[in-house]
C-alpha cells in the first residue's frame, strides 16, 4: 500500500501555530535573549493601551426600538496614550478610588457616596490580592493557559522544592493566607464579614470586574480584614 506524502499546506496547518510577533533566531527559533523579552512587554504594552483606549458607542434606535445603526468600538482619541496607561483606567479598584476623590472633592467630605472607596479600601485589598497570588503560588497552583495568551509559557519555576528557604516562605504564604489552624487568616476574615464578602473580592480584586452593585459587601470585607490585622499586630 502506498502511502502519499503530505502536501507542503497540509505540514504548514500541522502542530501549533506559529507565534507572530517575535524575534526570532537564523535558525527560525524564538529568541529567549533580552531584546526579545523587551519586544515581548513593548508589545504586550501596547495592546493593553490600546484596549484601554476602545469606547463602545451605543446602536442606534428607531421609535420602535429597532436597531437602526448597529453598535461598534472606535477609539477614544480624547484619551492620551499616557492617560490611557494610569491604573484607574485598567483596574477597578483604582477606578473607585479615583471617582471618590472626585466626589470628595466637588461635595465635600460630609456628603455621603455609595461609591465610596479610600485609599485605605484600596491598600487592603492590593494587600489581599497580593496574599492570594503568594498562597497559589506556594501551593503550585495554576490557572488553565488562555488561548489569547501570547505571553511566555506557563508552568512552575524551577526552583528546588526542599530549599529551605523556599519552604519557609512557602510556609509564611499559606498561614497568611488561610491561617495555622486553616480556619484563620486573610480567608477567614473575608468568610466571616458576611455571605458574599469572598465571592465580591473574588468578582471585583481577583477578577477585577466592575460589580459596583457588591462594594457594599467588598467594604465589609476590607473591614474585616484590616481589623484582624490591627488585631494581630496588636496581640
Amino acid at each position: 500500500m502506498k502511502i502519499k506524502a503530505r502536501s507542503k499546506a497540509a505540514k504548514r496547518r500541522a502542530g501549533r501555530p506559529r507565534k507572530e510577533g517575535v524575534l526570532r533566531t537564523e535558525s527560525g527559533r524564538i529568541s529567549r535573549s533580552a531584546d526579545s523579552k523587551a519586544l515581548e512587554e513593548r508589545l504586550t504594552l501596547e495592546a493593553a493601551t490600546w484596549k484601554r483606549r476602545q469606547k463602545w458607542v451605543e446602536p442606534e434606535r428607531d421609535d420602535k426600538g429597532n436597531i437602526t445603526v448597529p453598535g461598534y468600538w472606535h477609539t477614544d482619541q480624547s484619551m492620551s496614550i499616557e492617560e490611557a496607561r494610569k491604573p484607574e483606567h485598567g483596574s477597578v479598584i483604582h477606578a473607585w478610588k479615583v471617582a471618590h476623590d472626585k466626589f470628595i472633592k466637588k461635595h465635600g467630605p460630609d456628603e455621603p457616596n455609595p461609591m465610596m472607596f479610600t485609599a485605605s479600601d484600596l491598600e487592603t485589598a492590593r494587600k489581599i490580592h497580593e496574599a492570594y497570588i503568594d498562597y497559589r503560588v506556594a501551593i503550585a497552583s495554576r490557572n488553565p493557559r488562555s488561548s489569547s495568551d501570547f505571553g511566555s509559557p506557563g508552568g512552575f519555576d524551577g526552583s528546588d522544592p526542599f530549599n529551605s528557604e523556599k519552604a519557609k516562605r512557602d510556609k509564611s504564604a499559606i498561614n497568611r493566607w488561610v491561617g495555622e489552624d486553616r480556619k484563620s487568616g486573610i480567608r477567614g476574615a473575608i468568610l466571616k464579614s458576611g455571605p458574599f464578602g469572598f465571592m465580591a473580592v473574588e468578582a471585583i480584586v481577583f477578577e477585577n470586574k466592575a460589580a459596583s452593585s457588591m462594594i457594599g459587601d467588598l467594604r465589609l470585607a476590607l473591614n474585616a480584614v484590616d481589623r484582624a490585622s490591627r488585631l494581630k499586630r496588636a496581640a
